[in-house]
């Protein structure tokens, strides 16, 4: 692996790992939040899903953020320029990796590959943890209930 691929790399792993802990923050700030789920059961799943919603797009951000420093490090690497290297085109292109494992009609070349690789990754990852988060807040409401 050249140095700039271990750079990619490098700055994928601390995206992921900053985004992990970027996401239990906000989870356990909506937590706090939201009203109980047994004096308001369905507006504290509706505000925890709003919540999860903001977070992830607070992500993908993020991801987009990191997008347009990389590309402009000699030897990064490309992105197709189908969409352009504008902000709303890279936070497309993030969003489009973060939601479906960087199945893009995107072309993405050389070392910044790594970088996508792992935003897909972190994706899959906070997408199943806020699943698992607004279905125990649903399950809350129904377990009072009983």
């Amino acid at each position: 692996m050249t140095g700039t691929e271990w750079t990619m790399l490098a700055i994928g792993l601390v995206l992921l790992l900053g985004s992990g802990a970027w996401h239990l923050g906000g989870i356990l700030l909506i937590k706090r939040c939201k009203p109980d789920s047994g004096e308001h059961p369905y507006l504290a799943v509706l505000l925890t899903f709003w919540g999860i919603a903001l977070l992830h797009l607070s992500e993908i951000a993020l991801g987009a953020f990191a997008y347009s420093l990389v590309l402009s490090l000699p030897g990064a690497g490309s992105i197709s320029d189908s969409f352009g290297s504008s902000a709303s085109g890279l936070l497309y292109f993030s969003g489009i990796t973060f939601t479906t494992l960087g199945l893009t009609q995107q072309t993405v070349s050389g070392p910044v590959r790594l970088l996508v690789m792992l935003q897909a990754l972190g994706g899959f990852m906070l997408i199943t943890w806020s699943a698992t988060f607004v279905y125990s807040i649903w399950d809350e409401r129904f377990r009072q209930g009983e």
